[in-house]
This record gives structure tokens, C-alpha cells and sequence, in this order.
């Protein structure tokens, strides 16, 4: 992993791919996490995720390896720490997620796991900060999965191979009338690959992702690293299509699914602004037809009206939302399609500058200048030192750079960290609930900062 991306990952504008594994299991109901490495390391990935999931405390632990472990191995530790979990919860998976150091010792996880005598399955991955950032560490937990569900698809079917040789039996009992036939849903099914509820309103993104595709007809069918439970995510194949809406997080397990159950997949992004929700769900809709996505376009363009009707006003006071800069700082997805939204539907800006925290192939034509975090540092430099006032979309880290360097700008969060604002409302980032959110945020700003300059003449 090279020194920059290593940089990067831990301290600047992501988290360690142990962090990502983390965030991934924990959003599975029944999954138990125990960190293979030092207290730091625990710490570090467990704050993170506790931050959305106050719960996450119960769930997580950590085997603190003895300084000679490196030399002679963890199976002490890991013993110690299994049997701890053994005794103390009841959980359906356990995840021995190892750190950077303890990555290297290469120890049979599975031959201790074994020892422990455990109720239940228990898998390890290498994840720590040599394994790359927060999108690459859900990416492991992802495929690991998948494994799974590939192991459980295989057992279904060898159970089908059997039945099938007795095809009296089940003859008998449709006569006698012990099968019920079931409901069958007609709607369009689909997976929702790429979601997770550590970011950024990332749970009020998913229930609004959510609502809209139930809403024009779709049946959702798991969400696995966004809520689902075992039980659902075991039943990936059964989707007509997987949406990858974060390819940096999903795009390749979708390829794994492609191949292993020829399931049919789409790279929609994320959905931001009303036309680019509208447009999100045609583009879904052109490929797997529901029955009602009018119920959306109809509530879009109710939506759309009042907030016309409400920056008309506005304008009126204080003139057009005007910005000389705008820079957008945030992973792929995120920075994508916040960016079209903003230039085409809200604002106008003389210069809109992204700063992509991850590396993407993306290029949206809203963006005068883009920059790739490990990649065009020396350009993001000059972005902060060049910069002459406007609106920053990104996090506390973007907004503490420029108080240091003493620049004006008004501020919007959009990803984490944040520690300088509280949010406590359910208000999505996404969608057309989002949109609102969005725009009153970004209209609050430039007031903020028409405020600050009569302020500033007093």
C-alpha cells in the first residue's frame, strides 16, 4: 500500500479497511465482530461505527495479542477472546476481523476457531490498513458474503437433487393436502448493493432509496451491509436485477453475482435532486419495468413546484444563489451526483471544483477541475491556498483547512467527519426528500453568509 494512500486512509479523508469490514458486518442483525489486534484498532473501528449504532459496543471485542503474538502467533489470544463471546452473547456469525500487524503472523484462523467449540459460523478476514481504505474493507466483508451465499445455493440445490430422486413423496403430500400454495409477487425484484448506514446519512438514505423504488412498484429484496438479516441476504439470487448504487463499494461483487447466478446488474449511483432521482429511476425502469414509477414523477414535481416557488421568494430578497466557488469533497458516488444536482437544479457558480476521496473513473461535466485524493495532492493544495470564497460540500476536515488558512466560505456538510454541527432529524441526503434537505441547507448557507457580510460593515 503505497505511504500517500496509507496517509489518507487513517487520518485525513477516509477510515482503514478494518473499519469498512466493521461497518459492513455490523449492519447485519446477529453478526459479532471481534478485532484481532491492539485496543487501537478496536477502538478506532468500533467508534466509527458506533457513532449511527449505539448498540455497536455489544457487538464488538477485541483479543489485545500479547507484544510476543507477532513472533509465536495469536492462538492465545484469540482463544481467550472466542471463548469470551462464547460465554457472554448468543450471536449468529462471528467475524475475527484482523488488524494490519496481526495480518502478517498467518495463522489458521479456521484450525482455532475450530477449538473454540463455537454454536455458531465463524470467519476471518484480513482487513487492516495494508488491505486499503473504508470502500475496499466492505468490499472484502461483501465477498465474503457471497462466499456464503454461494455455499448455501449449492446446498439448496444438492437438497433438490435428492428430492427430486422421491418424487413420490411429494406427490403423496400434494394430494393429501399438506402443501400450502404460496403468494406469489409479481412485482420486479431487486438487491441493493453498496449501502451502508455509517456514512453520512447513510440509514435515512437507504429508507428513502428504499420508498421511492417501493413506491414505483419494485420489491426489494436485500440490502446485505444495509440492514438485511441473514435470512434475506441468503437470498440474493432470487433478485431480477442488482442495483449498484456505490461502485467503489459493490460494483464488483455485482460482476461475482453476474457470473455465479447470472443475475443482471446496474450501476445507478446515487440519487440527488429531483430530474436526477427522476432520472435515476428511469434508467432503472428502462431496464426492469415497474408498474407505477408515475407516483414518483407525480410527487417529484409536487415537491419541485414548492421549492421553486419558495427559492423565487428568496431570489427576490436576496438575489440568485450565487456562489463564485463551490467545492465538493466526498467519496465518488456522493461527489457525483451532488455535483450535478447543485449546478443543474439549485445554484450557479462560476467554479465547481471535486475532490474525489476515492479513485474513480467518473467525470461528471457539472466539474471545472477534478482531484483524486493520493493522486492530486498537489492540486488540492492549491484549491485551499487559490481559494477565494464560496461554498464547500464536504466534511469538518475541508471546513478546519480553510479556517487555518483564514478563508472566507460558507459551509454544507455532506460527508463525514463532522464535528462541528449536531444533526438529529431524519432527513436523507438522497432521493426527493433529500433534495429538500439539500436545498434548504445550501439556501441557509449563502444566507449565512449574506448575514456574516452585513455583519461585517457594522
Amino acid at each position: 500500500m503505497p505511504d500517500n494512500t496509507w496517509k489518507t486512509s487513517c487520518h485525513h479523508m477516509s477510515t482503514c479497511a478494518l473499519t469498512g469490514a466493521s461497518a459492513f458486518f455490523d449492519a447485519i442483525p446477529g453478526s459479532f465482530m471481534l478485532i484481532n489486534g491492539p485496543l487501537w484498532c478496536y477502538f478506532y473501528a468500533m467508534k466509527y461505527v458506533e457513532d449511527y449504532d449505539a448498540s455497536a459496543l455489544r457487538r464488538f471485542h477485541c483479543t489485545q495479542p500479547e507484544g510476543n503474538a507477532l513472533v509465536y502467533g495469536t492462538e492465545k489470544d484469540l482463544l481467550a477472546g472466542l471463548d469470551f463471546v462464547k460465554a457472554n452473547f448468543t450471536p449468529e456469525r462471528i467475524f475475527i476481523l484482523n488488524n494490519c500487524s496481526v495480518s502478517l503472523v498467518g495463522d489458521d484462523i479456521a484450525g482455532i476457531a475450530a477449538k473454540a467449540g463455537l454454536p455458531c459460523p465463524v470467519y476471518a478476514a484480513d482487513c487492516g490498513g495494508i488491505a486499503g481504505d473504508f470502500a475496499e474493507g466492505y468490499e472484502i466483508a461483501l465477498l465474503r458474503v457471497i462466499e456464503e451465499v454461494k455455499m448455501n445455493a449449492k446446498g439448496k440445490r444438492d437438497l433438490a437433487d435428492v428430492s427430486e430422486a422421491t418424487p413420490k413423496n411429494a406427490a403423496e403430500a400434494k394430494v393429501s393436502g399438506n402443501i400450502t400454495p404460496e403468494i406469489v409477487d409479481t412485482r420486479p425484484s431487486v438487491n441493493l448493493l453498496g449501502l451502508s448506514p455509517t456514512y453520512f446519512r447513510g440509514e435515512e438514505d437507504i429508507k428513502e432509496i428504499r420508498r421511492i423504488l417501493e413506491t414505483a412498484g419494485y420489491h426489494i429484496n436485500a440490502i446485505p451491509g444495509g440492514g438485511s438479516t441473514w435470512d434475506e441476504i441468503m437470498k440474493l439470487p432470487q433478485a431480477d436485477y442488482n442495483l449498484v448504487l456505490r461502485d467503489e463499494l459493490a460494483l464488483k461483487a455485482a460482476k461475482i453475482l453476474k457470473t455465479e447466478f447470472d443475475i443482471p446488474y446496474l450501476s445507478t449511483g446515487m440519487p440527488y435532486g429531483i430530474e436526477g432521482t427522476l432520472r435515476w429511476l428511469e434508467m432503472i425502469h428502462a431496464v426492469l419495468p415497474a408498474k407505477n414509477p408515475e407516483a414518483v414523477r407525480q410527487e417529484a414535481e409536487t415537491v419541485n413546484s414548492r421549492l421553486q416557488f419558495r427559492s423565487s421568494n428568496m431570489q427576490s430578497l436576496w438575489g440568485p444563489l450565487w456562489f463564485d466557488n463551490i467545492l465538493i469533497a466526498a467519496p465518488p458516488s456522493e461527489a457525483a451526483g451532488i455535483a450535478e444536482a447543485v449546478r443543474s437544479e439549485w445554484a450557479d457558480t462560476g467554479n465547481l471544483v471535486i475532490h474525489f476521496t476515492q479513485d474513480t473513473p467518473l467525470r461528471p461535466s457539472a466539474a471545472n477541475k477534478i482531484c483524486v485524493t493520493g493522486k492530486d495532492d498537489g492540486a488540492m493544495k492549491e484549491t485551499f491556498e487559490n481559494w477565494t470564497g464560496g461554498l464547500v460540500m464536504g466534511s469538518s476536515l475541508e471546513a478546519s483547512r480553510l479556517m487555518r488558512l483564514k478563508k472566507p466560505f460558507v459551509n454544507c456538510n455532506i460527508v463525514l467527519p463532522t464535528y462541528h454541527e449536531i444533526i438529529a432529524t431524519d432527513s436523507p441526503l438522497c432521493g426527493i426528500r433529500g433534495a429538500t434537505y439539500l436545498f434548504e441547507r445550501i439556501w441557509n448557507a449563502k444566507l449565512n453568509g449574506c448575514m456574516d457580510a452585513v455583519n461585517e460593515t457594522k
